[in-house]
C-alpha cells in the first residue's frame, strides 16, 4: 500500500468517528456548566462569590439573578450531557456566556494595542465555552444523544 491510499484510507477511517469529538465536546462543556450550577446554588459560599460579582457588574436583581443563571447552568449543564434538548441548553448557556463577557470580562482586559486586547479577549474561557456551545449547537444530532429519538409526523386534519 502505498503512502497516498493509506492517507486517504486513514482519513476516510477517520471522518467515522467524527461523532466521538462531538459528544467529548458536549459532555465536557455540559459537565462544567454542570458542576459550576451545581456549586453556585447549593454552597453557600460560591452563591455569595456569584451574588457578589453581579453586584460588582451592576447586574440588576443581582440575589435573583445569582439563583436564575446558576439554575440556569446546573438544568442546563444536565441536559447537555444527557444530549437532550441540546439545541435549547446551548442557546441558553450561550446567553450566560455573552453576558458574563459583557460585564465582567471584558471590562477587565487591559492591553496597550489591539492586537493586544484581541489576544487577552481570545483567551478568555467564556469565549472559548461560547465557541464550543455554538460548535454543539450547529453540529447535526451524534448518535450518543437523546435528541437523536425519532419524532412522530405531524397530523393535519381537515
Amino acid at each position: 500500500m502505498n503512502a497516498m491510499s493509506w492517507a486517504r484510507t486513514f482519513l476516510t477511517e477517520l471522518h467515522a468517528w467524527q461523532w466521538l469529538g462531538a459528544l467529548v465536546a458536549r459532555v465536557a462543556v455540559g459537565l462544567l456548566f454542570f458542576l459550576s450550577g451545581r456549586g453556585k446554588l447549593f454552597v453557600p459560599e460560591r452563591r455569595a462569590q456569584m451574588r457578589q460579582t453581579l453586584i460588582d457588574a451592576r447586574v440588576p436583581f443581582p440575589a435573583l439573578n445569582a439563583v436564575f443563571v446558576s439554575a440556569v447552568e446546573f438544568s442546563c449543564g444536565l441536559l447537555l450531557i444527557l444530549g437532550a434538548l441540546t439545541p435549547v441548553a446551548c442557546v441558553l448557556l450561550s446567553g450566560v456566556m455573552i453576558v458574563a463577557l459583557a460585564t465582567t470580562a471584558i471590562r477587565s482586559i487591559k492591553a496597550p494595542s489591539l492586537l493586544g486586547w484581541l489576544s487577552v479577549f481570545l483567551y478568555l474561557p467564556e469565549v472559548l465555552y461560547l465557541v464550543i456551545l455554538i460548535s454543539v449547537r450547529t453540529r447535526m444530532v451524534e448518535r450518543r444523544s437523546l435528541d437523536i429519538r425519532p419524532h412522530p409526523p405531524l397530523a393535519f386534519s381537515e
